[in-house]
């Protein structure tokens, strides 16, 4: 039987060769191999997730929400600054606000900025703002201790904790260590933190600078008897009293307490019956806060220190405290009184007169400012 002769088979075509698979493709194979469509799609992903990060970071029209865009991601963003409303306050004060703010705007990059802004808002018990402006002031200016002590002093008014405050002043002290009172400051917050053992040696660090810190001894004195070590309290409580703190309630009392551990009876009873008829402060000589309060331009802290100043006979000072008590003052009689009297002790008593008769006529009673009209008069006439 003969065969049948075989059909040629007609080829295709030829078409161009093919492009080699695509890198997703490729990546689709190798998964497939390796585990199935599961892996597939997993793969897939993977990929698609890596181009839009691409895509995000390489985009030239970033989301308009995105409001960090731009910005170096090393570098915190500057915080707002802060803008009290001073609508209702006294124009010194206020202009004093708004100067420090403008200083702020100008150099927002400047520590001392920052912290001269805290400083008056500081001063005019804006403690809110003057904690923002004081952080803003450490991060950007950490050599200067003023910023630690001050935002310490101002975070405890506003509830911090006290180990949060005894670090602030511990960063101070390590800044500036020869200023007594950031140890005593230390001593108090460690003494709230119950950190006893550290605070018995910031106040030992504390009367080491200055030995006539009678706060210092009286600190010392009251951690030694809370750690029940009596004797050395009443040692350190009676030099605290020696120093100053005679009339001050908080030492008598622990002075008593101590003196009763010991068994000195009678002792004890006198210091206790001390304790009803004084109430004064001990002063903490603490020239830092002493700044920030000379800052206060308010009228009632400006009339207080010109008095003070007469006092001193500091008649200069004293006008220009009064010239700020008379923007927010001008119709009281204290007021032109003063001024007068400044102006006739300086020798200007052509000014003087004229003060002190708006005095007389707004006060016809005070016979304080009658007698110094007639003595003005006299010398303008003679």
């Amino acid at each position: 039987m003969s065969r049948k002769p075989r059909r040629k088979k007609k080829r295709p075509p030829r078409q161009a060769a093919a492009a080699p698979p695509s890198r997703l493709t490729s990546t689709a194979r190798t998964l497939r191999k390796r585990g199935g469509v599961a892996t597939i799609a997993g793969g897939v992903m993977l990929l698609a997730g890596l181009l839009l990060v691409a895509a995000l970071v390489l985009s030239d029209n970033p989301d308009p929400e995105d409001k960090g865009s731009g910005a170096d991601p090393g570098i915190a963003a500057t915080p707002t600054i802060p803008a009290p409303d001073t609508r209702h306050m006294e124009a010194p004060v206020r202009r004093r606000l708004e100067l420090a703010r403008s200083g702020v705007e100008r150099k927002p990059n400047s520590g001392a900025a920052w912290g001269a802004y805290g400083a008056i808002c500081d001063a005019h018990s804006l403690s809110e703002c003057a904690e923002v402006c004081y952080t803003r002031a450490i991060a950007l200016d950490p050599q200067d201790y003023r910023w630690f002590y001050l935002l310490a002093f101002v975070s405890e008014l506003r509830g911090a904790s006290p180990d949060q405050v005894a670090a602030r002043y511990e960063e101070a002290s390590r800044l500036e260590p020869r200023l007594p009172t950031t140890f005593y400051r230390l001593g108090e917050a460690l003494t709230r933190a119950g950190r006893l053992d550290e605070a018995s040696a910031a106040y030992g660090r504390a009367i080491g600078i200055d030995p006539k810190l009678a706060v210092a001894h009286r600190g010392l004195g009251q951690v030694a008897l809370a750690r029940g070590d009596a004797q050395a309290a009443v040692t350190s409580l009676e030099r605290a009293v020696a120093l100053g703190a005679d009339r001050n309630a908080a030492t008598l009392a622990s002075l008593a307490q101590a003196q009763m551990r010991l068994g000195n009876v009678v002792v004890a009873e006198a210091n206790a019956a001390r304790v009803a008829g004084v109430s004064a402060d001990l002063p903490v000589p603490d020239p830092v806060r002493a700044r920030i309060r000379e800052m206060n331009v308010s009228s009632a802290k400006s009339a207080t220190r010109a008095v003070r100043m007469i006092q001193a006979g500091r008649y200069d000072a004293a006008l220009e405290q009064m010239r700020i008590v008379e923007e927010s003052r001008p119709d009281e009689p204290s007021t032109h009184y003063r001024i007068g009297l400044c102006l006739a002790r300086l020798g200007q008593l052509n000014e003087a007169l004229p003060r002190l008769e708006r005095a007389a006529e707004l006060a016809p009673d005070n016979e304080v400012v009658q007698r110094e009209l007639e003595r003005v008069r006299g010398l303008v006439g003679g």
